[in-house]
């Protein structure tokens, strides 16, 4: 057992390591910022680590005690009493490296004579220790003298002044005096040093917001590509290291005040699957992934790219295997029957390139299509879907205004009238929702300087886009995916990606009139009475309009005419008054409100749903039926079932959203209400009521209703009932169709 008058163990840290902030200065828990950084100021610096080694307690040893501040360097007196490197052998050159003498020389000095004054070159030559402290005194008193005397000398010579040394009058002179070298900083600074201009953040404090609320605060749609540069490369999250900036950690704890609740609504396989990338982030890390992405943005703007959008409409697809091939002709062929004449393109690999004698090729050209080669790309052998063609064929285009559509996904009647949608004429690009949202940890949110936001995650199987107003996010997104080794560990394929970058521009989207619904077989499987494998799609004022079967052509077999679709689970529209208990939002208002200024069905955009609270609010203003939809939205749960003995379903449940604090708050004021009503006296019932007129039978209900937010919203259709779905199934399988295929 060791004595307990044994010098403590002291660690030893490489010099490469000592110059690192994290030991020179330790992390100060009176400022701000979440972990150290690096101080700017040169004079505040060396003031600091100054004043930390010259209060730095001295142990028994002759070393330095190790606490939480001290950073962990050996004991310089104990390496030169012969503790170094070998038995007897005397270091004298540390803490310096080998070659000091031909570095910083009065640097090296002066640490050396704090190191005499503090120890000495033997700790019993008390004599030599006097004489350097007197040398010391003595020196400072003559630099004190000349210092005096070079003030004097000014003050007195002040009016005499020598114009052979004035820059002005003589230039030659100026030239001869070398420059002082300006302090650098060890980092790369998104803004150079001195450099301060107005960025939409300067006023966030007379504004009374932070930065963080500002920065994922969306642009006007008709700011630029500058503008939205600017406001990212500002925005908290990735700017590095510079004063104020937070670690991923901070950044969490400011997405969790809009997304500690959707634990139940996670995107699990992204947790899983990414989980160790996240956790290595920092600082540093982060501002390089962002500034990647602007650098490339930087490019695309200094080459003007962004400017040539084209002209006209028409629907770009991505097909190549003969299965996806196949597919595009019976969506193709519905669009056509439908009456539809948009041109189309089909965008494919080099590799994948079907012969001219194909049957198929033939096939495409007589309903309007070309087949066109993606030059220059690369099927990835390790992925089944050509994910980073989805940008490139949008962008590649001829057409300004574009329909994109999966080869899976098949309108229910022809599609052009969304171009015309309030809410896509007034956004330029209409986007569809996904079953999960994104985690709180999701490094990304920090990458993009945006706080997380509630709310469903993107399914790009439709879209319609307008190049003119957003080919610069396309060209983002085509970047992106085409690094998507890496860009898919912060996003679920390429779905997102589309999101990030919109959110990344400060930009905004347009979504459907009804959350997604979840279309199914006609009757339930082995593994559960409700067996979804198709996302049913809705346009702007909430009628079906996408029939998107991703999971059903995974289903090996049992399915087939009048066996494939047959029912739905969806959400309602919100629009009858008054409200159900299942159906109203907190804070229900006692009379129908007169909301006819703002948006409502056919121009709901992602704000109005994003961070809705109980009382429908949520990032923009809407309409009532809005505010209800964004409210009940929070409590919709996807779960997954089968797979190893039926076919891989989806189902719909519906959990109560409230945080466990609001439910028992909201069970005490029910209980509170329920007892003020059992004492209200009931009024008697005449014997015989008069029979009201007309008029009174449309008397609009004027009253209160209550959520119950145990309630289930969702409702179960069946396509027999609804106009555009009832005929679908018959139609596609008189094509030819075949729901099952390996290809994706």
């Amino acid at each position: 057992m060791p004595s307990p008058n044994a010098p403590k163990p002291k660690l030893h840290i490489p010099i490469t390591e000592k110059s690192s902030p994290f030991f020179s200065k330790p992390y100060n828990p009176s400022r701000s910022q979440l972990s150290p950084i690096p101080d700017n100021s040169p004079v505040s610096g060396f003031q600091q680590s100054s004043s930390t080694s010259e209060s730095q307690p001295s142990s028994s040893d002759g070393g330095l005690d190790v606490d939480c501040q001290t950073p962990l360097l050996p004991s310089p007196g104990r390496l030169e009493n012969g503790h170094g490197h070998g038995h007897g052998h005397i270091d004298r050159s540390y803490p310096f490296p080998s070659d000091w003498r031909n570095s910083n020389h009065n640097s090296a000095l002066l640490t050396r004579l704090k190191m005499l004054l503090r120890k000495g070159p033997h700790p019993h030559n008390v004599l030599v220790k006097r004489v350097v402290v007197l040398l010391f005194v003595l020196g400072l008193a003559v630099l004190g003298l000349h210092t005096q005397s070079n003030s004097m000398s000014l003050s007195s010579s002040k009016g005499d002044f020598d114009s052979s040394r004035d820059p002005l009058a003589n230039p030659a002179a100026a030239n001869t005096e070398k420059p002082k070298r300006p302090f650098k900083y060890p980092f790369q600074l998104s803004t150079p040093s001195g450099v301060k201009h107005k960025t939409i953040y300067s006023d966030a404090h007379a504004q009374g917001k932070r930065t963080i609320d500002i920065a994922s605060e969306p642009l006007p749609i008709t700011a630029s590509l500058r503008e939205r540069l600017d406001a990212w490369r500002e925005a908290p999250g990735g700017r590095g290291e510079v004063e104020g900036e937070v670690e991923h950690g901070g950044f969490v704890q400011w997405n969790l005040e809009q997304c500690d609740t959707i634990s139940e609504q996670h995107n699990t396989h992204m947790i899983q699957h990414s989980a160790n990338l996240w956790a290595s982030v920092n600082r540093t890390s982060l501002h390089q992934y962002r500034t990647e992405l602007i650098d490339h943005m930087e490019g695309v703007l200094d080459r003007g790219e962004h400017e040539g959008y084209g002209e006209g409409r028409g629907i770009v697809m991505v097909a190549g295997n003969a299965d996806t091939l196949q597919r595009v002709k019976w969506s193709l062929q519905m669009l056509r029957s439908y009456g539809s004449e948009l041109p189309v393109q089909i965008y494919h690999f080099p590799s994948e390139k079907p012969k001219e004698d194909d049957p198929i090729v033939n096939d495409l050209k007589e309903l309007n299509a070309e087949l066109v080669e993606a030059a220059g790309q690369q099927r990835d052998a390790k992925k089944n879907k050509s994910y980073h063609l989805k940008a490139l064929a949008v962008v590649q285009s001829p057409f300004r205004e574009v329909l994109y559509l999966d080869s899976d996904s098949i309108p229910t009647r022809d599609p052009a009238y969304m171009f015309d949608a309030p809410n896509y004429k007034r956004l330029g690009i209409w986007a569809t929702p996904d079953y999960w949202k994104t985690s709180a940890n999701n490094p990304i949110w920090s990458i993009i300087g945006v706080k997380c936001r509630n709310e469903w995650e993107m399914e790009t199987g439709q879209m319609f886009i307008d190049k003119s107003l957003h080919l610069d996010t396309f060209l983002l997104i085509k970047y992106m995916l085409e690094r998507h080794e890496f860009w898919f560990y912060f996003s679920d394929g390429d779905k997102d990606i589309f999101r990030w970058a919109m959110l990344a521009l400060r930009k905004r989207w347009a979504v459907p009139g009804r959350w997604v619904g979840a279309a199914a077989l006609p009757s339930g499987t082995a593994s559960g009475d409700f067996c979804s494998h198709t996302m049913l799609q809705h346009d702007s004022w909430g009628e079906p309009l996408f029939v998107h079967y991703n999971l059903l052509k995974q289903i090996p077999s049992g399915v087939g005419r009048g066996f494939s679709w047959g029912r739905t689970k969806q959400m309602p529209l919100f629009n009858t008054w008054p409200a159900t208990p299942a159906t109203a939002r907190l804070n229900e208002p006692e009379t129908k409100p007169s909301d006819d200024i703002l948006p409502g069905l056919g121009d709901v955009d992602c704000d109005m749903l994003a961070d809705a609270q109980e009382d429908g609010t949520a990032r923009a203003p809407a309409k009532e039926m809005i505010m209800r939809r964004a409210a009940r939205e929070r409590g919709i749960k996807v779960k997954y079932h089968g797979g190893w003995i039926s076919a891989l379903c989806i189902d719909l449940d519906y959990i109560d959203p409230r945080p466990e604090d609001r439910k028992e708050a909201d069970a005490e004021r029910k209980k509170i209400m329920e007892e003020q009503a059992a004492l209200s006296p009931v009024p008697d019932e005449p014997a015989s009521a008069p029979k009201e007129d007309a008029d009174e039978e449309d008397k609009e209900f004027v009253g209160v209703i209550y959520p119950d937010w145990e309630q289930s919203p969702i409702e179960v259709v069946q396509w027999r009932d609804d106009e555009h779905l009832k005929d679908f199934e018959s139609k596609i399988y008189d094509l030819g169709f075949k729901p099952s295929g390996p290809g994706f």
